[in-house]
Formats: C-alpha cells, sequence, structure tokens
C-alpha cells in the first residue's frame, strides 16, 4: 500500500501569520500598560484616572469602528486589516518613547487601542472562521495562545527594560517587535480565504465530510449556512447574548489596568506583581487552547458561561489578596476565564450563524465587548480617586459578571444557522 502525505493546507499557514501578529499584539495590551503605569506616573504626575481615560477613549472609538472593519473584513480579507492596524500601532509605540505630554500619551494610546481592538482583533479572529470549520475551535485557540504568549515574554522583558534603560526605550522596543514579527507575517501570508485560493474549506473537497468520521464543530454540515447580521439582529438571543459580553467585558476588564498598582499597594512586591501578569498570560494560554478544544464538542456559549463564573469567583479572591499565593491564584483562574472567553465570543457568533457574514457579526459582537473594556478601567480608576480604593469597584464587578452569566444562559435557546428557533 503506498500513502500519499498530503499538502500542508494553507489555512495552518494563515493561522501562523495571525498568531504573530496576536503575539506582537501586546504592545497595545494593559497588561503590558500597567508595567508603564508608576514610572509614567512618576514622571508626569499624572493621576490614575487620567492614564485610565486614554484606554477608554481608544476602546470607544474601536468599538465605534469595529463594526464597519468586520464588514471589510468580510469584502476584502483581513491582510489589509491586519497590516494597517500592526503599522499603527508600531508607531504609536514609537512615538509614546518621545511623548512629554497627557495630551501626546492620549494620542498615541488611543491610536494604538484602536487598532487593537478595532483590527487586530477582528482580523485574526475572522480569519480563523473563515479558514476553519472543523477545527475551528483549535484554530482559534492557537492563535490567542499566540497572543497570550506574546505578554508571557514581552511583559518580564519590558519590566527589564525599564528597569535598565526607562520606559522610552521599552515603547520603542515594543514598536520594533510589532513591525518584525507581526506586520511582516501578515502582509506576506495572509489570504482572505480559502475560496480565493481555489480550496474548499479546512482543506478538503466540497464533498469530503459525506459519510466522514471526523469531528464537526455543533451546527455545522458539508456546507455551513450562513445568516447575515439583518437576519441575526431579529433575534433577541442575539441582543441578550451582546448583553452579557458587554457585562462581562466591563467586569474582567476593570482589574487591568489598575492590577500592579492595587498589589502594591496590598504589600506585595513589585517583582511578584509583575510575575503574576506572566502567571496570568501562561494561564491564558493554557485557557485559550482548552477553550478551543472544547468547543470543538460542547456549544462555546456553555464553555462561556463557565468561565463566567470563574471569573466572579476571582474578582472576590483579588478583593482579600495580600499574598503572593492569592496573588498568583487570582492570576490563574483569571487567566484562564479571560482569554477563554475571548477565544470563545468568536466561535459563538460562527457556530449560531455561520462563517459567510462572520465579520460583519463578530465585529458588532466585538464592538459590544470593547465598550466592556472602556467602562471597566475607568470605572475602577474613578472609585480608586474617589475612595482611596478599589474593594467595592472589583466586588460590584464579580457580580456583574454573574449577571451577564445568567444572560447568555438564558440564551441558550438561541439557533444555530440552518435551524429554527426553539
Amino acid at each position: 500500500m503506498k500513502l500519499h502525505r498530503q499538502p500542508l493546507y494553507y489555512g495552518w499557514i494563515v493561522a501562523g501569520a495571525a498568531g504573530a501578529i496576536g503575539f506582537s499584539n501586546a504592545a497595545s495590551a494593559i497588561s503590558i500598560l500597567t508595567i508603564f503605569v508608576v514610572p509614567m506616573s512618576d514622571e508626569f504626575g499624572w493621576s490614575r484616572t487620567a492614564i485610565a481615560g486614554a484606554t477608554t477613549v481608544g476602546a470607544i472609538l474601536g468599538a465605534a469602528l469595529a463594526p464597519f472593519i468586520g464588514r471589510l473584513v468580510d469584502r476584502v480579507g483581513s491582510r489589509i486589516v491586519l497590516v494597517v492596524s500592526g503599522t499603527v500601532i508600531a508607531l504609536a509605540c514609537i512615538y509614546l518613547s518621545a511623548m512629554q505630554t497627557l495630551l501626546g500619551f492620549y494620542l498615541a494610546f488611543t491610536a494604538s487601542r484602536i487598532a487593537d481592538q478595532g483590527g487586530v482583533k477582528i482580523g485574526t479572529s475572522v480569519s480563523m472562521g473563515k479558514w476553519f470549520q472543523r477545527y475551528r475551535g483549535r484554530a482559534t485557540g492557537l492563535v490567542f495562545f499566540a497572543e497570550t504568549a506574546g505578554v508571557i515574554a514581552l511583559a518580564p522583558l519590558t519590566q527589564l527594560v525599564i528597569a535598565l534603560w526607562g520606559w522610552r526605550t521599552a515603547w520603542q522596543g515594543l514598536g520594533a517587535v510589532m513591525l518584525l514579527v507581526g506586520v511582516i507575517p501578515c502582509a506576506l501570508w495572509m489570504r482572505r480565504q480559502p475560496e480565493d485560493l481555489g480550496l474548499a474549506v479546512d482543506g478538503d473537497q466540497p464533498d469530503a465530510d459525506e459519510g466522514s468520521d471526523r469531528p464537526r464543530p455543533h451546527g455545522a454540515g458539508a456546507e455551513e449556512p450562513s445568516l447575515t447580521l439583518k437576519e441575526a439582529a431579529r433575534k433577541p438571543i442575539f441582543w441578550m447574548a451582546l448583553g452579557a459580553l458587554f457585562l462581562g467585558s466591563t467586569a474582567t476588564a476593570g482589574p487591568g489596568l489598575h492590577l500592579i498598582p492595587y498589589l502594591t499597594e496590598q504589600g506585595i512586591n513589585v517583582t511578584v506583581a509583575v510575575a503574576a501578569i506572566s502567571v496570568m498570560s501562561i494561564s491564558g494560554a493554557v485557557g485559550a487552547l482548552l477553550a478551543g478544544v472544547v468547543a470543538d464538542r460542547v456549544h462555546p456559549r456553555w464553555v462561556m458561561i463557565s468561565l463566567y463564573l470563574v471569573s466572579a469567583g476571582s474578582l472576590v479572591l483579588l478583593v482579600v489578596t495580600d499574598t503572593r499565593f492569592e496573588t498568583f491564584g487570582y492570576a490563574i483562574l483569571t487567566g484562564l476565564a479571560n482569554t477563554g472567553i475571548n477565544t470563545l465570543a468568536p466561535l459563538m457568533w460562527a457556530s449560531d450563524y455561520g462563517r459567510g457574514h462572520l465579520g460583519a457579526i463578530h465585529g458588532v459582537g466585538r464592538a459590544s465587548q470593547v465598550l466592556g473594556f472602556a467602562v471597566g478601567p475607568l470605572a475602577a480608576g474613578i472609585a480608586y480617586d474617589a475612595a482611596g480604593s478599589y474593594r467595592e469597584a472589583f466586588l460590584v464587578m464579580a457580580g456583574i459578571t454573574l449577571v451577564a452569566a445568567a444572560l447568555l444562559a438564558a440564551a441558550r435557546t438561541g439557533p444555530r444557522v440552518g435551524q429554527s428557533q426553539g
């Protein structure tokens, strides 16, 4: 018998390019910005609310652009969106290394967050939904794994560079990483969808799945039907899911920008606090892979509900954290939950509404999440400046996370594509 080696499906090359820019996108992450909060505040005398405001403005504008960028990805593909977004982030980092005013910080970091939330996050997620059906969860999980791996690698490196050469040099290094590791691979290898290269999704022949015993994602047939954004928006469960994403994102993003300042005020050594970011990212990387694998077997919504419950527990733990053990416990729980939820959101849309208009639908879903990312850190900053404590804000956010889980559970009867609402 002769064994014929199957050629590598080009979708995995696309996944590699998406993972590369996801890795580099740590440059725009709140988990990286939090390392800059103390040295920048010491130099300029800025308040926590002032710094958080930049993340809020950028997130709001990113949310406003997300639906339009989602439609653009459906039309022209992810390559243009990712190359332009990555370039904007790199240039923003270079400018941050030289800025001298709060206005300059707002302009640069706002541009970076717009490109991140409105561009990179949508371009990478939708590209996986376009190129994969059978192993969509695994492919998306790998991309989010690479994204969290970027924070794992760059958080301690950023802290080291700040300690040795200052925070301005650290911003320069982050910009260089985005250009070299993120932008160039996307420019060379990213493509819109398999049909543009004469391929079928997953690299199969059009009828290859008939009689196949290979695993299928929930609701998927040989040809996956799709709903338009307008058709999806007619269903109440679509809006319930959007509400859950907004509330959950508000609560889970709240502590992010303030984590290192909060932990140090709780008596945690700054080195341990920064190490907690790496632990959180390692846990998140594991969470992304696990969430993707499980979502190929179980509807992503149920996995998200479970992770929202874990997130609520982690916020309660954070309120009482004052030891290294509790710090790392919080980091593990919140990393698993938050990265898992972000991985599952585009999978939920694809599972329910198909890949034909996934960019438009995920763009709206992403806008809902990004608005939550905007509100959470700002609310926590305002609470701190008003009361001198994060305790009450974090407890309220734990309760909000439970509400998000309840909304998703109530939306459990949502139709998968090709099915009627029941």
